[in-house]
């Protein structure tokens, strides 16, 4: 059986083969032209069963339907964000008809000579990394490659996508004020990442616009989660926090262990709330309320990102095109409005 070609195509809808490729490729002369005359070169090629021939393309265009995908190998096997990241960019790329080729961080100068070899002009970057970002995006400039990073912020004209990190961490403050706390601890790290740095700023956020006051000694920025706890826990009863806000549920589920262990009552004497609904969450002895990150989002806006798709939402000032998290309520908030309408 003979394969359809674009002179087929071309034939049925009464135009030249030029027009066709043209709408095929989906490239800017396309966009020009009247929609009704793009859509029934598309109808036609759908209904002749067309299958392009991308080899053709690539010796005519110089340039594969290919993204590149540069990520930590070891960061892949055990960091499930990432996975689930790269599920998103190979969910939307098949659907595009893009490939994924994935290439390793650690020696970023012979990754972008090979990707510049495979004649692969598009690049995905996943590291958090500041200065392997940096690197990257002066390789991607030196390489004229279009690029966009997971997390993080965009470096130059190369735009990140991130969870809007500001946001949830106000969402989680109003969640336990609505629940009726007013103090409320924020348990950090040391700002390492802009992340990091956005997720305290939400905390305060949240605070101000629940009209609550903070106290520093609610505040820590540690990598020493039990002992900031057994810090908070051993103030006045009436001064120290009731609710946590909790920058993981690692860190959720050891400051809920040392609450337990100093016979606190959870989570009608300590509740917290902790960011990805990760394993951890559910496995604690109180399982966690938490928010989970969209990172199947995240790995189908980066691909729409690198193709040029014209987007609804806008980047911020760091160049962050966002995506939002989702409440995923358990067991580890206790409402002190409703024992106080029960009484």
């Amino acid at each position: 059986m003979k394969l359809p070609t674009i002179k087929d195509i071309a034939l049925e809808a009464g135009v030249n083969k030029c027009v066709v490729s043209h709408v095929l490729h989906d490239d800017a002369y396309a966009a020009k032209m009247r929609p009704e005359t793009r859509q029934r070169i598309l109808d036609i090629a759908a209904k002749l069963h067309y299958i392009p021939n991308q080899l053709a393309s690539a010796t005519s265009t110089g340039k594969v339907n290919t993204i590149a995908l540069i990520s930590n190998f070891k960061e892949m096997q055990r960091y499930n964000p990432v996975t689930r990241i790269i599920t998103g960019v190979m969910m939307e790329s098949t659907i595009r008809r893009y490939s994924i080729k994935i290439f390793d961080q650690n020696d970023l100068e012979f990754t972008f000579r090979l990707i510049a070899e495979n004649r692969i002009g598009k690049v995905i970057f996943t590291s958090a990394g500041h200065e392997l970002r940096e690197k990257t995006a002066e390789l991607a400039e030196k390489y004229s490659l279009d690029l966009v990073f997971a997390y993080e912020r965009g470096h130059g004209r190369f735009p990140a996508v991130n969870t809007d990190n500001v946001e949830l961490t106000s969402r989680m403050v109003h969640y336990l004020a609505g629940h009726g706390h007013t103090r409320i601890a924020l348990l950090c790290v040391p700002h390492w990442a802009h992340y990091v740095a956005d997720r305290h700023a939400g905390y305060l956020r949240g605070m101000a616009e629940c009209g609550l006051h903070t106290d520093p000694r609610w505040i820590s920025c540690s990598d020493e989660t039990e002992r900031s706890v057994e810090n908070m826990l051993a103030l006045p009863e009436n001064e120290r926090p009731t609710a946590f806000v909790a920058l993981s549920d690692m860190m959720a589920a050891r400051a809920q262990r040392i609450a337990w262990e100093h016979g606190l009552k959870i989570p009608k004497d300590f509740s917290i709330v902790g960011i990805g609904d990760t394993e951890s969450s559910v496995s604690t002895a109180v399982p966690l309320t938490t928010f989970r990150e969209n990172f199947i989002e995240t790995g189908k806006l980066l691909v729409r990102l690198i193709l040029g798709d014209k987007l609804e939402i806008s980047p911020d000032e760091f160049n962050v095109y966002h995506t939002h998290a989702e409440l995923v309520e358990r067991k580890s908030v206790f409402n002190i409005k409703n024992n106080r309408r029960e009484k």
